[in-house]
């Protein structure tokens, strides 16, 4: 049997693929992890092994553990090559892209952590005072607030995912819909996912650089923020400062649910698209600017149908973008929307 990082079992591989759609398959997982999700809410094999409802709705996706499932389902084929979709249900495939989440999600943590402490001093000098600081559980103990941490009545630390000042561009400990996820921070987070250890750092000081011909953002040709890619980086973001050792589904130190705080930020962004809020729209034009200055094509100016539900502080935060002013339409080349498709390659190198 094959154990991914949380413990989920995957059973005896029945059957096999050949070498070059396994490699397809790496590839693929490694898309996902990077743009759609860190983490499937329940296993590969029940994920991948779902069939795939054809009255499934998007807006309804986080109704219940089954349109979840279909949600996260069709974004699994969004980076999957089409020719490979027959075998989306067959154990070989689960477990590769399985195998292919865990070491992307063990490159990502180990990236965050060990080589882009200058990235949190450049954007949280002073709380962060050196670039090794990040990689101390002591220290980053320390940095509880920064993460959305209050103390309770009985001096008990609680985690409130949208009140984190690490994720606002003010530095607001209370959700501001105007900043919330438009802290620069987040974004060189993402831009150490996709770009390589070197580009980041270098955007952080505001010094000149290029990106590499073999970073993940060309070899997977990725073009433009989405909502899984946002979603991820706000929760990489806070993670890298918890105190928390690995990656993992929920923290085994601080005990905060990651998944939950990635699916929340991910709802919330979803639900700001389809209503055309202009904080959300604001947002992607932001992001864009600032990792993909020459795409032609941002969320923030194409009208999408996604949707979302809500919950406890999540539906604050969605109620407070529902009623965030609305941008007007425009008409647009649909055509043209999206990300690419997954790209060939060897893993990421660093910008040169």
């Amino acid at each position: 049997r094959l154990e991914n990082s949380d413990g989920e079992g995957e059973g005896d591989q029945e059957e096999e693929g050949d070498n070059d759609d396994e490699e397809k398959v790496r590839l693929a997982a490694h898309k996902y992890v990077m743009t759609q999700g860190l983490w499937f809410v329940q296993s590969p094999k029940k994920v991948l092994g779902a069939i795939e409802n054809t009255s499934y709705n998007e807006k309804n996706r986080f109704d219940n553990m089954r349109t979840k499932v279909q949600g996260e389902l069709r974004a699994v084929l969004e980076v999957l090559p089409e020719e490979l979709h027959g075998d989306v249900g067959k154990s070989w495939l689960s477990v590769q892209f399985n195998k292919a989440m865990d070491r992307q999600r063990s490159n990502t943590s180990s990236r965050l952590r060990n080589d882009i402490g200058a990235v949190f001093v450049a954007h949280l000098h002073p709380r962060v005072g050196d670039a090794l600081d990040i990689q101390d559980m002591a220290l980053r103990a320390g940095y509880a607030d920064l993460i959305g941490g209050r103390k309770d009545d009985s001096g008990k630390i609680t985690f409130h995912p949208f009140d984190a000042p690490a994720l606002h561009s003010d530095g607001a400990d209370r959700l501001n819909v105007e900043t919330f996820l438009k802290n620069k921070l987040v974004m060189h987070v993402a831009a150490a996912v996709i770009y390589g250890k070197k580009k980041p750092i270098k955007m952080a000081t505001n010094k000149p650089c290029v990106s590499g011909p073999r970073c993940m953002q060309q070899m997977h040709n990725i073009s433009n923020s989405t909502p899984g890619f946002v979603a991820c980086a706000g929760a990489l973001t806070l993670w890298a400062l918890s105190m928390d050792v690995e990656l993992k589904k929920k923290g085994q130190q601080t005990g905060i649910n990651w998944y939950s705080c990635y699916e929340s930020y991910l709802r919330y962004l979803l639900e700001g698209l389809r209503n055309r809020s202009k904080p959300v729209l604001a947002l992607f034009r932001e992001w864009d600017a600032e990792l993909f200055p020459d795409s032609e094509m941002s969320l923030g100016d194409v009208r999408v149908t996604n949707g979302a539900a809500g919950g406890d502080e999540l539906d604050a935060a969605l109620d407070a973008i529902r009623n965030a002013e609305v941008e007007e339409e425009e008409d647009v080349d649909m055509d043209n929307a999206g990300d690419g498709e997954t790209g060939n390659g060897e893993e990421s190198g660093d910008d040169q």
